[in-house]
């Protein structure tokens, strides 16, 4: 499968086996390496992602880097009732055994700021769909999730935003943002960054995990020194 390097030029990634072989771009190994102690929780959106989604493209090569990670499935993707889909991921982060970094699409994203006394090490907020102001024409489906939870959340979180995306403006991605004291990365023209875009494994994405990674170390190193 061709994928892109996180940090270099399009190539083919090493076999799954020889992933820290040479091949690898220099940032994307290190970028691997962090994640090794945490449980990486994906939190798919309205309709599921599909096989060519980049949430299911990420579980796939880093599975095979060796890391653990896992979906949450909900019973329903096509009629979302908040409390069935929060019930569904609170169970999930409890199941993990370890730290938990959330990798959040759309609704998925909007359902884990709704859910904000998990406990968890931080979560990418990717394209949260904005249940109060979108005009997406599937807005209907998602009213239940409105309205939009108030209030710093209590983990270390990165909003991810598109400049075209229909369920979340860029001004109302700046919003959130400061609402729930989330850092913001624009990732460009990149639709709702979806099943509709085609975005291959989104090396981008990769970035905005590295900062989101960058940002729990920080808060770590801060709250250690006010302790001593």
């Amino acid at each position: 499968m061709q994928i892109a390097s996180s940090f270099g030029s399009e190539k083919f990634l090493p076999h799954p086996g020889s992933w820290l072989d040479d091949e690898m771009d220099a940032g994307l190994k290190t970028l691997m390496l962090r994640l090794m102690t945490f449980d990486v929780l994906i939190v798919p959106g309205l309709d599921g992602s599909g096989e060519h989604h980049w949430q299911s493209l990420w579980k796939h090569f880093l599975l095979h880097q060796g890391i653990s990670v896992r979906s949450v499935e909900q019973h329903d993707w096509s009629s979302p009732d908040l409390e069935t889909w929060k019930k569904t991921l609170v169970s999930s982060v409890q199941h993990c055994s370890r730290s938990v970094l959330v990798v959040a699409h759309s609704l998925g994203a909007l359902l884990t700021v709704h859910c904000a006394d998990l406990e968890i090490a931080g979560a990418l907020l990717v394209a949260p769909a904005d249940a109060e102001e979108t005009r997406a024409p599937a807005r209907g489906r998602i009213k239940g999730f409105a309205p939009l939870p108030q209030g710093t959340l209590r983990f270390p979180s990165v909003l991810v935003t598109s400049d075209n995306d229909e369920w979340l403006s860029p001004a109302r991605a700046r919003f959130m943002a400061h609402c729930w004291g989330a850092d913001l990365f624009p990732a460009g023209r990149v639709g709702h960054i979806g099943n509709q875009e085609n975005l291959g494994i989104w090396r981008e994405g990769f970035r905005a995990l590295e900062k989101l990674l960058d940002r729990i170390d920080n808060e770590r190193v801060v709250a250690e020194e006010s302790q001593i």
